[in-house]
């Protein structure tokens, strides 16, 4: 079970989810671009059994967290600047970080600048130093233009529609994601939890951005979560970054596309272990 705290990054307030809060190993979990900390829920839970605490922010914009009124805010460097608010608020010295797509490329950064020295191992779900501009586009249409539903019921219908790539969950699993990341108008209607602004810093016209040297930077031991079917992290990005990092280790995950969820035995376990290594 998780408690949740409400704690002022510069000038935002965050939400973060909180498992077993007095361990002293920090595992700190940064969702996609349009999720939030609920996403690790599972992966959570198992690791604070094993004794880690377990930090799992929603970006601002995101679930419960404040909304910025600008959208330019909504970039790496602020997230960034939140991430080390974080660190200080829960006093963490050094933790293992979880990435998934947005949070990975977060990590990435992070263990390479501002959190060098507290990022002790890097987990990357389903993301490389690159994006595919045909991925890029996909998300950003489904991301702005996210329509209104009568029903929750009706919501989760394209929750499941969105987020099959995930893998597969129990009724239950959905009916929670379904609550979880969707919130309700004044006039009823449900709609997903962000602020539409999130994606406006993207450009899929423009060329691709690519941290292939910020990656070669990486010190800290790595490793890799790839769906299989993702489009997001194709093969060809796998091979060269396998080729930049020899030693990193590489789960490959069948029946999944961007991004495994993180949530099955099959993909929690591995992760567990290495960070427990």
């Amino acid at each position: 079970m998780f408690e949740q705290d409400f704690i002022r990054c510069q000038d935002y307030e965050v939400h973060v989810r909180v498992w077993n809060r007095n361990a002293k190993k920090t595992v700190i979990c940064w969702h996609g671009l349009a999720r939030t900390g609920a996403d690790f829920t599972e992966l959570a839970e198992s690791l604070a059994h094993q004794g880690f605490r377990v930090l799992a922010p929603d970006t601002i914009g995101r679930g419960l967290s404040q909304w910025a009124d600008n959208a330019s805010t909504y970039e790496v460097p602020v997230y960034l600047n939140h991430a080390q608010s974080i660190c200080e608020y829960y006093q963490v010295e050094s933790c293992t970080w979880v990435g998934t797509s947005m949070g990975g490329i977060i990590g990435m950064v992070a263990a390479t600048s501002v959190l060098k020295d507290k990022i002790d191992r890097l987990v990357i779900n389903d993301i490389g130093p690159e994006i595919p501009s045909a991925a890029l586009t996909r998300i950003v249409e489904y991301v702005s233009d996210f329509p209104a539903f009568e029903t929750l019921s009706s919501f989760e219908c394209r929750i499941r529609e969105l987020y099959a790539p995930f893998g597969e969950r129990s009724e239950q699993q959905w009916h929670q994601m379904a609550q979880q990341c969707s919130r309700r108008l004044d006039n009823g209607q449900f709609v997903s939890h962000y602020d539409p602004k999130i994606v406006q810093q993207f450009d899929p016209s423009k060329p691709p951005v690519t941290l292939w040297g910020l990656f070669e930077m990486i010190e800290c031991p790595l490793m890799l979560v790839h769906g299989l079917d993702s489009d997001v992290l194709t093969e060809g990005i796998v091979d060269k970054m396998q080729a930049v990092k020899p030693n990193m280790h590489y789960l490959p995950v069948k029946g999944c596309g961007h991004a495994p969820g993180l949530h099955t035995k099959k993909q929690i376990t591995p992760v567990a272990d290495f960070i427990s290594s």
